[in-house]
């Protein structure tokens, strides 16, 4: 008996031999209870699903790659191997990565990606272009003859007729739709027509969405020059696309709702401005009105405008003939004394008592000392001349 027997060491060492070897790698679903994190940065939980349960422990080497918020009573597919802890005999769970459940590598993978893009600042606003307020011309990534081009155009007629749309066909599903809708997109961005682009498609699973998960159709929408729109129908978390898209939309009707003004809402703008604007000169004519009747009030009438001027002669008339008075007034008194002066001083007025001029050689003579008896000369009287003297004289 005693030679069939084997240290608990050794049975324990065969058992961790025996389960890890028949459960190298699992992924295990469970609800996840006791939740603690060590100093050393471990964590440690408990995972459990009805009345089973094992404890798990995820290291702390091990979490650099893991996105997932870990929360206490919520779902987890939990990846790892399975252990036994040799000291108590414990069968444990040593994890390598934790989903949320439901959610599989595909779901992770397209986390890592949204993460990595979001740090390479593809999401940036700096990439959003602002749409035009009427766009004339529209491109449109989708499958020909689809729904979507089909809802687009219909809008498009209603709401705003004269657009035009540009169709630049691409596969939406399935393998390499991303490649088809990458190419799309260029061949469209170099039309200087188009104002901005539509890249979409109506709703279908959560697989059809694949082709809008890309990183080529992510960098094909920053690099294109025109603004672009994400109108993938879908319920889901956003795509890449609506992610680096300048906006984003359930679908493409919503998405012409959004690009194409309402024809009815510009005219009724038009109206309005028209009326405004009708409002502001009727404003403007009144005020230009009352300024005339003021004008016109302030003018005086040509009767009063005469009779004021007349009056106005009327008082220069009198101050100028006062001026002329007094100037004549003034003139008659110096007249006066110079003939006074004259009379005083005429030549003439002693012939009247019996005097006489007498000139000899042209000059007076004053006295008898300058008289010269051999000469002729000339008297003068009142009423006359003689000459003395001369040939042919008296």
């Amino acid at each position: 008996m005693h030679d069939i027997a084997v240290p608990v060491s050794v049975l324990v060492r065969d058992i961790k031999n025996a389960v890890e070897g028949a459960f190298s790698f699992v992924a295990v679903t469970g609800e996840l209870t006791n939740l603690s994190k060590a100093y050393s940065g471990h964590i440690y939980f408990t995972l459990k699903e009805g009345d089973a349960q094992i404890k798990c422990a995820f290291f702390k080497n091990q979490q650099k790659m893991n996105r997932t918020e870990l929360k206490e009573d919520s779902q987890f597919i939990v990846y790892g191997r399975v252990s036994v802890y040799e000291p108590r005999s414990e069968i444990s769970l040593i994890v390598n990565l934790i989903i949320p459940y439901g959610e599989g590598i595909e779901a992770l993978k397209l986390k890592a990606l949204k993460e990595k893009l979001k740090n390479e600042g593809v999401f940036d606003e700096r990439h959003k272009k602002e749409l035009p307020r009427f766009p004339h011309t529209i491109g449109v990534v989708t499958s020909k003859g689809g729904a979507a081009i089909h809802d687009i155009i219909t809008i498009s007629r209603k709401r705003f007729p004269p657009a035009e749309i540009v169709l630049a066909p691409a596969t939406v599903q399935g393998k390499g739709a991303d490649v088809s809708i990458v190419k799309a997109i260029e061949r469209l961005s170099k039309l200087e027509e188009i104002d901005v682009i539509i890249v979409g498609r109506g709703g279908g699973l959560k697989e059809d969405m694949d082709p809008f998960n890309s990183e080529a159709v992510a960098y094909a929408v920053i690099k294109c020059d025109k603004p672009v729109v994400s109108a993938v129908g879908h319920e889901t978390d956003s795509t890449i696309l609506d992610l680096a898209a300048s906006c984003s939309v359930s679908t493409p009707s919503a998405a012409a709702e959004l690009i194409f003004p309402d024809k009815n809402e510009i005219m009724g703008s038009i109206e309005k401005i028209s009326d405004q604007a009708k409002t502001i000169m009727e404003n403007i004519l009144g005020k230009m009105m009352m300024h005339l009747d003021n004008l016109v009030l302030s003018i005086k009438s040509p009767d009063r405008i005469i009779k004021e001027n007349l009056h106005y002669c009327e008082k220069l008339m009198m101050k100028g003939e006062k001026y002329i008075s007094e100037i004549f007034f003034h003139n008659f008194e110096k007249l006066s004394k110079l003939e006074a002066n004259l009379e005083k001083n005429d030549p003439l007025l002693p012939m009247n008592k019996g005097f006489a001029l007498i000139k000899q050689n042209g000059k007076t003579i004053p006295r008898l000392v300058d008289f010269e008896n051999k000469e002729p000369f000339s008297i003068t009287f009142i009423d006359g001349k003689t000459e003395i003297g001369k040939k042919g004289s008296n």
